[in-house]
């Protein structure tokens, strides 16, 4: 009798942690978390299949906003994807080139230098740019090393359960369906369709005189800042270890002004840097007339492309890796075939949605990979 008692209750305790675990893990997975464009890109780079993708593209909020993916198939053949969180640090770099590493063996990773040219090193510690790549990172040694090395021990809990620090987000709930939704849909279907580009319709006009016409001559120098050089050194030192010969360091085009030109010449710094060390450098700031870029009409902010600009530098740029680094597109699965084909029509759907809120509706709309575009790309 106390036998089967005992079974009883240890099938009741057992019921009851699984039960628990599944809530925690919905919880933690839907709820109380933060669903943003960065999670939905990131979950998008781990449904791709292992060792498929031709280009990995490794930065911040210029990556994801200047290039896309499914445009570079459409016209150059080969498959990409944008590991790339906004305000990545320099920290966060190296933790996603060695995620890369992990997951992907593509013929060329591509790293845009953003993280290391800033004036300061604020950014470092700066908790919402860690949390935005972080939290998105599945666990594995790469994350535990990360987790060791830069968080404190007393706050090191939250980062492997991201429900603690989240635990307030009750009063966002109202506000996470369509995020929700769009993270459940793109988990079923095993895709994404836009390849975590994320773009606005907006159209900026600059206010300061800019002065890109000038960068291609630039070949100035400014130091970089002290903490952000030895990170730069360490990321290079990690693929000179690792004999990563497939990678190459790359500038996106912004609006320079008089503020920022101090920017422009750190990145030479940085250029002369990675170059020391073995690996190329593609400055595409030199090349802004090249490229075809107008000031007037193809960025939504002085550091952003909007649709336009992106069509221009995705096409530049390709051409660039295909002419230079012999990036040729791999032999795709008819599943694969599939699933890129949609992401070629799906972008060529969102310009022709962005130019016509652009040139007819006037309207001034973020554009990401959630339930709302893509219905609204149906019509397309």
């Amino acid at each position: 009798m106390k036998k089967k008692l005992y079974i009883t209750r240890t099938v009741k305790l057992v019921c009851l942690f699984l039960a628990l675990t599944l809530t925690f893990g919905i919880l933690q997975s839907y709820v109380l978390c933060r669903i943003d464009a960065n999670s939905i890109r990131l979950e998008g780079y781990y449904q791709e299949e292992k060792d498929s993708l031709d280009v990995v593209l490794l930065g911040a909020s210029e990556v994801y906003t200047g290039f896309s993916s499914g445009l570079a198939y459409d016209k150059y053949g080969f498959t990409s994807y944008p590991f790339a969180s906004e305000s990545i640090t320099a920290d966060g770099t190296l933790l996603a080139l060695k995620e890369i590493v992990r997951t992907q063996k593509p013929q060329l990773i591509v790293i845009e230098l953003n993280a290391y040219l800033y004036a300061k090193d604020s950014n470092e510690s700066h908790d919402a740019h860690i949390r935005k790549l972080i939290d998105n990172i599945p666990l594995n040694e790469n994350k535990i090393e990360y987790i060791s090395n830069n968080v404190p021990p007393e706050e090191q809990l939250e980062y492997y359960l991201p429900l603690i620090k989240y635990h307030g987000t009750w009063s966002d709930i109202p506000k996470m369906p369509r995020l929700v939704v769009t993270k459940l849909l793109q988990q079923m279907r095993g895709t994404s369709y836009l390849k975590g580009f994320r773009t606005t319709t907006d159209v900026f006009k600059p206010t300061e005189k800019v002065l890109n016409h000038k960068l291609a001559q630039e070949t100035g120098t400014k130091k970089l800042n002290p903490v952000l050089e030895q990170k730069l050194r360490d990321l290079l030192d990690y693929c000179k270890e690792q004999k990563l010969d497939n990678v190459v360091f790359l500038r996106t085009p912004h609006l320079v002004y008089s503020k920022t030109y101090d920017r422009v010449k750190r990145a030479n710094c940085a250029g002369e840097i990675v170059q020391s060390y073995g690996f190329p450098f593609i400055n595409l700031e030199r090349d802004f007339e090249k490229i075809g870029i107008n000031p007037e009409t193809d960025f939504y902010n002085y550091d952003h492309m909007n649709i336009y600009g992106t069509v221009k530098m995705t096409e530049y740029l390709s051409a660039v890796l295909c002419r230079d680094y012999h990036i040729r597109g791999r032999e795709l699965s008819a599943k694969q075939k599939e699933n890129w084909d949609k992401a070629g029509k799906y972008f060529h759907k969102l310009y022709q949605y962005c130019d016509y809120l652009i040139k007819e509706k006037h309207e001034k709309v973020q554009l990401m990979e959630d339930i709302n575009t893509l219905q609204a790309l149906e019509k397309y």
